[in-house]
């Protein structure tokens, strides 16, 4: 096969070219290419052809870079990686354990100053010798503070 070494002034013929049989299709995320970039095999970082492999979404573009730019990184040879990114797809689909993370755990709703602030206002208002306990530095309404708004009908509001 005869290579043609491409000039800038090529480019956007070629990426039209290209993109017309590829029916405006990313061959990454199949969706209809947005922002088009010619993607090409990059020889300085990855040691790669520099042969244009198609035109891809620029979202795409990056997220194919993150994978070449890191192989080293992460101890990948370059002829490695298409086996790696298809086992990660395996992974990916693969059936998941019954259990969660603690880090995915349900967050506990932080109460919002201004609920506190008009549940102050009311209790300021009843002249009562009961003191009102202070707005918690958590966020997280105590069982006490939740008495006092039960107390006074007020519903508490919580940021989402």
């Amino acid at each position: 096969m005869e290579y043609v070494q491409l000039k800038y002034k090529d480019l956007k013929d070629v990426r039209k070219q290209i993109l017309e049989e590829q029916e405006s299709i990313c061959p990454i995320c199949k969706k209809t290419v947005n922002k088009p970039v010619l993607d090409h095999h990059h020889k300085k970082k990855v040691g790669g052809t520099g042969l244009v492999r198609g035109v891809v979404c620029s979202s795409c573009n990056v997220f194919i870079a993150k994978i070449e730019n890191n192989m080293k990184r992460y101890c990948i040879q370059p002829d490695e990686i298409s086996d790696v990114l298809r086992n990660v797809a395996d992974y990916f689909d693969k059936e998941q354990y019954p259990f969660i993370h603690p880090t995915e755990a349900p967050k506990k709703p932080k109460l919002k100053k201004s609920s506190y602030n008009r549940l102050r206002k009311i209790h300021l208002s009843k002249e009562t010798k009961t003191k009102l306990p202070p707005y918690p530095k958590s966020g997280n309404i105590t069982k006490i503070l939740l008495k006092f708004y039960n107390r006074y009908g007020v519903e508490p509001e919580y940021y989402k």
